[in-house]
């Protein structure tokens, strides 16, 4: 008996081969997801050469935070906000709002920032980097992130 055969139970077939297992599975559904969300933005950033960002309806959670005349683009719910020099592996959990003036996460931790204040932004995986002109950076974890990051350069050129 070889060392294989000896770690094996001879009365429970394999039924999955590790090819097909989970990973493979959700590794294809992340890739399945990005490579959607990047045509998802191709197609946006098409869209607003043309046209405006379009305004939704604030819910009663950002309502309170909006300026006369702001309106609100965008809305992704579970992002997570990593801070810059934060301490917290896991970030902050919250829900991120793009208006027309500002990025806003209202959550575990409030926070606010200036589209006028954003010089870069970038994707790392799924995550959104941002860099801010004074230096400093944040990074979200959110669904969508590529078709987000059409609608910020949008909502960003809407101010010029």
């Amino acid at each position: 008996m070889t060392n294989a055969e000896r770690d094996q139970d001879a009365t429970t077939p394999v039924e999955v081969l590790t090819e097909e297992g989970p990973a493979l599975r959700d590794a294809t559904e992340v890739a399945t997801r990005a490579a959607r969300d990047a045509t998802d933005a191709a197609d946006a950033r098409a869209r607003f050469q043309d046209e405006p960002l379009p305004i939704i309806d604030a819910d009663a959670r950002i309502g309170g935070h909006l300026d006369r005349g702001v309106g609100v683009h965008s809305v992704r719910a579970s992002a997570i906000l990593h801070a810059p020099g934060g301490d917290r592996a896991l970030g902050y959990g919250g829900t991120l709002y793009l208006t027309s003036r500002r990025l806003v996460h209202l959550g575990q931790v409030n926070m606010s920032v200036q589209l006028t204040d954003i010089v870069e932004t970038s994707l790392a995986g799924e995550r959104l980097l941002i860099a801010l002109r004074d230096g400093e950076g944040l990074a979200f974890d959110l669904d969508r992130p590529r078709r987000l990051r059409a609608e910020l350069a949008a909502a960003m050129r809407a101010l010029r």
